[in-house]
């Protein structure tokens, strides 16, 4: 609900209240952003007490009041050059210079759904406010648009700059957000990565000066994501004052946090204004990026929740929105590129047996892709190693009754390709300098229309070759060498992401129910708006388990687990040659969309059991695993183990996960903790059946065996190993919730190093187990 009244705009969601207030000097701020009040008859009460000016300030003048000053206003919006020294949210230029003040003028209540012109908007959100301000020298107006999701708690915001002046005005930032708080003690969480190491979670505490979290990449990027919080110091994942924002944009980002000399914090989103300068012509208008801001006092995981409801109902695909995702095999680990036709089916024909939906060819599939130096920007098959083509094989792998997915990476070209030979001009690069490369390749300038003409055409030729339904859309590089061929280099990085935009736009529009997984080297361009194109981004290009559970934890903070695509990789990870048990490597990964990619074929037959067991878990409880709320109860930043819980809306079913880092000899008991299950509700509790590999126990096999003596690293103890393995313990409870959320229940002992049998966990070195809890009364 947003009501204005009297120059005061209250906006109110299910648990939040956001009011605003125009001030003696005619600028907007802000009074309160908290835990929902109701409609007040006066709001004087809550307005901040201003009447005398601070030492050397600069004084706004005006009739009613001399004594407002800019710099210690609570500020939505702000220009330099008229007293407020924080940073800016609006900066501009003309003939005359850099200062416009930007005054209320009017405002307007609507209900009528988002639609940004060039970038991507949030679907099925109505109730819109409008705050119009006027620079009066220059006639020129700003505006401020409120929209809410009110049941996720979520608060929409843009600004768009219209030119009514007679002369062009350059746009060199402008924010989509501005809010300042009172500290209280706070706190910045955001997540910084690489390549194969996204998403680390980084606390800084705020001290007075600005902090910068941004990408400078051409994309979202793996270094910075525009995803972060701001919390009180001693809030934790389920207690405590927590505000999360975002950006519903895929290009360079910027986020600014400064505590000035009056402890107050200013945060700003928006588009980087790293090469940044737009031009706005007399009589046009440039808008902003929409910024997503939430508030919970439940903590982190309350913050969470808000992002990924509105995600999962406003953002994602509308075909694929709360629909049950397939589970699939890529062939990528298992061959690279270096597959044929019968290898790629004898994969797709095992897999077949355990239930696998879907099946991906990964890259290496059209002509001159032997390796990452030759062929993109063709799309040519290779009939070396798929001499029947695409159809072919999409309908081999539908009559095993799986779906045919096929990867791409349409933005990007090599120089070895024949795309490049006939159009070398069409690569982002300043013919006056030769351009860097990245991977072996270029990016393709996705600001000409010919460019993207021919990434389209040849897209929709490829899916029109055969009966595919899914595609991984990659993105294996940043760029570089920016370039505008009309001269307006200040634009380019904007308009290479808004000619994205268009790409996505026509093809999603003529196959709605494609199911796109957004890649960019993993997690390079995990953002808000990819996702409104795709409804699953692949996370990482790290399937290591062990890493992957930081690498989950970090996106899971601001994105939903349904966008969340995990695979379950080899036994020896590829990234780090660390060895994880098949059983974590499930654990992880069914928190979220769930695939494979390793040989099938080469399983041993303990772990085609396995495997087994784990679709069949998965199936049982995918609806679960990818839209029920996410509680982080436990994390490795400061334990030893990791928990974390889905649990549906009413409360009757969950899965606790529980996962250790190394294994410790020390003695003490493991609990059961979970989050918000209903006291006085009776839950049984069961332990998802696992098994251990013999091997596991290594020489103390010699134990059990008497006068008998192997060798651990023996072939007798290979064949056991392959063939056999002994059932985990199982555990069974029934219980009040009260007991869940207490942490009251105690687990069954773990290894010691002195006796085994079936009341004994052996979780080891990265262990793991699932609980399933059920409500039953």
């Amino acid at each position: 609900m947003i009501l204005s009244k009297e120059n005061v705009f209250h906006l109110s969601t299910k648990d939040t209240s956001y009011i605003l207030f125009v001030d003696k000097s005619n600028h907007v701020g802000l009074q309160y952003y908290g835990t929902i009040l109701p409609i007040l008859n006066d709001y004087e009460p809550i307005n901040e007490k201003l009447k005398y000016s601070y030492g050397t300030s600069v004084i706004s003048e005006n009739e009613e009041n001399a004594q407002i000053s800019l710099d210690y206003a609570t500020l939505e919006y702000s220009t330099p050059g008229r007293g407020d020294y924080n940073e800016p949210s609006i900066i501009l230029k003309n003939n005359d210079g850099y200062i416009f003040d930007f005054v209320y003028d009017s405002c307007s209540l609507e209900k009528e759904e988002i639609k940004l012109k060039e970038l991507p908007s949030p679907k099925g959100i109505f109730e819109h406010l409008t705050i119009k301000l006027i620079d009066k020298n220059t006639k020129i107006s700003a505006e401020l648009h409120y929209f809410l999701d009110e049941e996720s708690n979520i608060i929409l915001r843009n600004t768009k700059i219209i030119n009514n002046s007679n002369e062009e005005i350059h746009v060199l930032k402008l924010m989509s957000m501005q809010l300042e708080l009172q500290n209280k003690d706070f706190e910045i969480l955001n997540l910084y990565g690489g390549w194969a190491c996204e998403n680390n979670k980084n606390f800084t505490k705020l001290g007075h000066g600005i902090f910068i979290n941004d990408s400078k990449t051409g994309y979202s990027s793996h270094k910075h994501n525009p995803f972060f919080m701001i919390k009180e110091e001693s809030a934790d994942y389920n207690n405590g004052d927590v505000y999360a924002f975002n950006l519903i944009y895929s290009g360079n980002h910027y986020e600014m946090v400064e505590l000035n000399t009056f402890d107050k914090v200013r945060i700003q989103n928006g588009i980087n204004p790293y090469l940044f300068d737009k031009i706005i012509a007399p009589g046009e208008s440039f808008e902003s990026p929409i910024s997503v801001l939430t508030y919970s006092n439940k903590g982190m995981n309350g913050c969470s929740q808000n992002m990924h409801k509105f995600i999962n109902n406003h953002i994602v695909q509308d075909s694929y929105k709360f629909v049950e995702k397939p589970i699939l095999i890529n062939n990528w680990e298992a061959t690279m590129m270096n597959f044929t036709e019968n290898k790629v089916l004898s994969i797709v024909k095992e897999a077949k047996k355990y239930g696998i939906e879907n099946f991906a060819l990964d890259d290496g599939w059209f002509i001159g892709r032997n390796n990452d130096s030759g062929g993109l920007g063709d799309y040519e098959v290779d009939k070396k190693k798929l001499p029947h083509g695409l159809d072919h094989l999409a309908k081999k792998v539908k009559k095993n009754n799986m779906n045919f997915g096929l990867w791409v990476e349409p933005e990007m070209i090599n120089e070895n390709s024949n795309l490049y030979r006939e159009h070398p001009d069409w690569i982002i690069s300043n013919p006056k300098i030769a351009p860097n490369k990245g991977r072996n390749q270029f990016v393709l300038d996705l600001t000409r229309k010919e460019a993207r003409d021919y990434i389209v055409e040849n897209i929709e030729k490829t899916l029109g070759s055969a009966e595919i339904s899914y595609i991984k859309w990659d993105c294996n590089r940043h760029i570089s060498d920016v370039f505008d061929k009309n001269g307006k280099h200040g634009e380019f990085l904007y308009n290479y992401m808004v000619g994205l935009y268009e790409i996505l736009d026509k093809i999603t529009a003529n196959h709605p129910d494609l199911l796109i997984e957004m890649c960019a080297s993993g997690g390079n361009r995990f953002d808000l708006g990819m996702l409104r194109y795709c409804s699953q981004i692949w996370t990482s290009d790290d399937t290591d388990a062990f890493e992957r559970i930081s690498i989950q934890s970090g996106i899971a903070l601001g994105y939903p687990l349904s966008t969340i695509s995990n695979h379950v990789s080899g036994y020896t990870s590829q990234q780090l040659l660390r060895k994880i048990p098949l059983e974590t490597r499930f654990n992880v990964a069914c928190f979220g969309v769930l695939g494979y990619e390793f040989d099938v074929n080469e399983l041993s037959s303990v772990e085609k059991e396995m495997f087994k067991n784990e679709i069949d878990f998965y199936k049982e409880h995918r609806f679960l695993f990818q839209y029920g709320n996410f509680y982080q109860i436990q994390t490795f930043e400061k334990s030893k183990k990791t928990i974390w819980q889905v649990m549906n809306n009413d409360k009757s079913e969950a899965v606790i996960g529980m996962f250790n880092s190394l294994q410790e000899i020390k003695g003490g008991y493991d609990v059961l903790l979970g989050k918000d299950f209903i006291d006085d509700a009776t839950y049984e509790i069961t332990v998802r059946k696992q098994k251990h590999y013999v091997k596991e126990f290594g020489n103390l096999i010699n134990q059990k065996l008497g006068k008998i003596h192997v060798s651990e690293t023996g072939k007798l103890v290979d064949f056991a190993n392959r063939h056999f393995a002994l059932d985990a313990e199982t555990e069974h409870y029934v219980v009040k919730g009260k007991l869940i959320n207490s942490g009251a229940i105690k687990l069954k002992q773990e290894w010691k190093g002195t006796g085994f049998d079936d009341d004994v966990r052996l979780l080891g070195d990265f262990g793991s187990r699932l609980y399933y809890i059920k409500k039953i009364d």
